[in-house]
């Protein structure tokens, strides 16, 4: 059999079950190959790359004495040296002398006193460290460049402002800063803070700056907090306070989309709780995430709509204004589940009000009548084709030859149409493998039964059913043979433990009960 690989799925089971490496419970991670068949294992789910973290694990496999004393000591190495109430104490301390007194030792991660420095004769420092500094630690620290670890890139001053005018007009007064120091640091650098702040980010070196209540160490893709229950209970504490809060996240954009938006709903659900509030609640998102993943975004966060505000980096070779940026400008956007019309985007920067579209726009987004939107993406003006039927980018031509519009140094493929999805794992037509009925899929959001027909299979055959919750979990939803089911009450990304209940038809037994994977169904 050919070994051609066909990618690699992310398995949302409980995750805080799986085995757990440095950053936390690992994830349950599927690789498919040519001919469906595929390996379940386990991974950190913070590094996309095992020299930053070795640990892997086939699912099948037990786990012996020899890794479980491996991934103890590992464990235990990668504990810090002091707590962070030990380096809140330093922090006070340090903050009574003066700028020239202070320094910064890279090597330890820690605040240190001039007259320390003989214990620290190996390491790097960084001296002098100001004011400004110990308020504003992401303007001292050198930014990671791991890009599959911890590479950060942090906000321009006026990408940090428009976000707080932001949530000024959603009538914010808590946020929870999730991998957005610089927003963060915005808020609590004040005398008179317009927010309170809570930042979540696996940086660890910020635990020198701030105090336990307002930093804490956080995976976002295990929703994992260093540190044991104390820094969950601040956590929980925050997002129940009085006051509407907000989440602003700005993760790395080469993370699998799927874990992002899985711990944003948990966030969202402990919310809820801390609040007692219904599940109809809806906590105010503000995501940042590239224009050109907006189909991925999407497909986790169908709520979600993509703002045009263009968000700039200090210290992002691409995604910032000035010669070195893109041509058109940065591609990186906001994405949120409020309204358009809530969220204004600042007219100095050339930004309006569509009465049609109600929403704000930039000044390149011209409205099409024809399309009946603000069409553009990528900060250009878009053209209407009305042969094609829809806005293009400007450089585009109608092709006669392909039948739609193209960039004009195309190789032309006659006839060419869309392919039509197909499955790694059934080899059928029409949908892919994540939705595949066939699919091994240890989710709590996916459960299901398996009916078998009493009568001749000439008549009926075998059938699978897959069950799907309703939202408010008062009703299942039912689809049989290879067609993923249609789930109706618009809510598909709050998905829990289903409540099956069976065909009502009585020609047909139950097989297996409901469980929590899949059986491969013989037709």
């Amino acid at each position: 059999m050919s070994s051609e690989k066909h990618g690699v799925d992310v398995i949302i089971n409980k995750i805080e079950d799986n085995p757990s490496c440095t950053h936390g419970p690992t994830i349950l991670f599927e690789r498919v190959q040519e001919g469906g068949e595929s390996r379940r294992f386990y991974a950190c789910s913070a590094c996309r790359d095992r020299r930053h973290c070795s640990f892997f694990h086939w699912a099948h496999h037990k786990i012996n004495k020899t890794k479980t004393e491996l991934w103890t000591r590992l464990f235990k190495e990668s504990q810090p040296a002091t707590s962070h109430e030990e380096e809140y104490q330093r922090l006070q301390g340090i903050r009574t002398i003066a700028a020239s007194k202070r320094s910064y030792c890279l090597s330890c991660s820690t605040l240190i006193r001039n007259n320390e420095k003989c214990g620290h004769s190996s390491c790097s420092l960084i001296t002098p460290v100001t004011d400004s500094h110990l308020c504003n630690p992401s303007t001292l620290l050198p930014p990671k460049e791991a890009s599959k670890y911890e590479a950060q890139y942090l906000f321009a001053k006026r990408s940090v402002d428009t976000i707080l005018s932001l949530l000024t007009g959603l009538d914010v007064s808590l946020v929870l800063c999730v991998g957005a120091p610089r927003v963060h640091e915005a808020i609590t650098s004040t005398s008179e803070p317009a927010f309170a702040s809570l930042l979540l980010d696996i940086d660890n070196r910020y635990r020198s700056f701030f105090s336990p209540k307002h930093f804490l160490h956080y995976n976002m893709f295990n929703h994992h907090f260093f540190g044991g229950d104390k820094p969950k209970r601040t956590y929980r504490d925050f997002i129940g306070s009085e006051g509407n809060l907000a989440i602003v996240t700005d993760p790395p954009f080469g993370g699998r989309m799927e874990l992002l938006a899985h711990n944003l709903m948990r966030i969202q659900d402990d919310w809820r709780t801390a609040r007692a509030l219904d599940s109809e609640r809806i906590l105010p998102i503000l995501f940042i995430f590239p224009y050109f993943m907006e189909n991925q975004v999407l497909s986790c966060l169908p709520s979600f709509i993509m703002l045009d505000y263009q968000v700039d980096y200090d210290n992002h070779p691409l995604y910032s204004s000035g010669p070195k940026g893109m041509k058109n400008g940065s591609a990186v956007r906001i994405f949120t589940n409020q309204k358009g019309w809530q969220c204004a985007l600042p007219e100095s920067e050339g930004y309006h009000f569509c009465q049609l579209c109600q929403r704000w726009v930039a000044s390149s987004n011209i409205h099409c009548i024809k399309c009946g939107g603000c069409m553009s993406k990528d900060g250009r003006t878009y053209k209407h084709c009305d042969e094609c039927g829809k806005c293009v980018k400007p450089s585009w031509q109608h092709c006669s030859t392909c039948s739609h519009c193209q960039p004009h140094d195309h190789q032309c493929r006659p006839n060419h149409h869309p392919p039509t999805p197909t499955c790694h794992k059934c080899g059928a037509l029409g949908h892919k493998r994540a939705h595949c009925l066939k699919r091994l899929v240890p989710s709590p959001a996916r459960n299901w039964s398996v009916w078998r027909c009493k009568e001749e299979p000439s008549a009926h055959g075998w059938q699978e059913y897959l069950s799907l919750p309703c939202t408010e979990n008062r009703f299942s939803l039912t689809a049989t043979g290879d067609s993923p089911p249609a789930h109706t009450c618009g809510r598909p990304e709050r998905l829990r433990k289903t409540h099956f209940k069976p065909p009502a038809a009585s020609n047909h037994k139950r097989v297996l009960g409901t469980q929590s994977w899949a059986p491969k169904a013989t037709h």
